[in-house]
């Protein structure tokens, strides 16, 4: 009946005390309602043994309790349990988002349908996986990102930079760090000490190049780069003002202001570019 994950009988002998309390019953009157002797009862509350299907089911019927409920606790307990089963729990306690993402792609999202649901209702074991598997891959650009921001910061080599160059210098090594660790499949979440190794190599290579600048294989980083630039930003608003209007755009009489308003994507473009995944990037410029 059960997958990979189990029912633990003391958080079961706990739910079953709550269903007791809340009826305000004693173990002989719930006892009595189940059919079954007080000592029986009573050791599945104390969590000695497994209350059988059959209990499960008629407590489930005289409380209004799911049987899920009975079995896992709430939905998002079974969620939980189940990934931190999995080697999981350092994720889920640091993020603990992804089981609320995965509990409301159950309930409402795409794939929610009876195929998907165990014999207590609950999401199915291979439900979870998927959704965990495509999640991953965001929760890993977020980890990396943030070790990379603070070991930039941090950075004896780095501490002659501006902050404006320190934010540009840990969104180019977030960027080409979360391309490999995606790419590779070798680093896995937790394994700081490997991401702080390769952000420290790309610290080393930076300084001693001393080039920032991001990729430019698609627009974002084409126009990341272009916007950090007075001039460059002047042509590429004469060019769209050509194709658009056909009319060219010079500040030899003003106009600085709109080359400022264009310059104000620039952060947003590399915070986008940096939480982004390289898969999802790519879908947007790929057919």
């Amino acid at each position: 009946m059960f997958g990979l994950l189990q029912p633990d009988k003391v958080k079961v002998g706990q739910r079953i005390k709550e269903i007791k309390e809340s009826m305000n019953l004693s173990f002989t009157e719930l006892g009595n309602r189940l059919g079954i002797k007080k000592p029986t009862i009573s050791s599945y509350v104390q969590g000695y043994a497994l209350a059988p299907e059959s209990v499960i089911n008629q407590l489930s019927s005289i409380s209004g309790k799911s049987v899920g409920w009975l079995y896992f606790g709430s939905v998002k307990e079974y969620i939980a349990d189940y990934l931190k089963l999995k080697g999981q729990g350092e994720l889920i306690t640091s993020y603990p988002e992804v089981v609320d993402e995965i509990r409301e792609e159950f309930f409402t999202g795409n794939f929610k349908n009876p195929g998907w649901e165990n014999e207590v209702g609950y999401p199915m074991e291979e439900f979870i996986d998927d959704c965990f598997a495509d999640i991953l891959p965001k929760i890993m650009t977020r980890y990396v990102s943030d070790i990379v921001n603070e070991q930039v910061v941090n950075a004896d080599k780095l501490k002659e930079l501006t902050d404006k160059e320190k934010k540009e210098t840990a969104a180019i090594i977030a960027l080409y760090t979360n391309d490999f660790v995606e790419m590779s499949g070798e680093i896995k979440f937790g394994e700081r000490d490997k991401i702080i190794k390769m952000v420290s190599n790309s610290i080393d290579n930076l300084a001693l190049n001393g080039n920032i600048e991001f990729p430019e294989e698609y627009l974002i980083g084409k126009l990341i780069n272009v916007l950090d630039d007075d001039k460059a930003t002047e042509r590429i608003i004469s060019d769209l003002s050509q194709v658009l209007t056909a009319k060219p755009f010079c500040t030899l009489y003003g106009g600085e202001e709109l080359v400022r308003i264009f310059q104000s994507m620039r952060p947003k473009l590399m915070k986008l570019y940096v939480e982004k995944t390289p898969n999802e990037i790519s879908e947007w410029f790929e057919k």
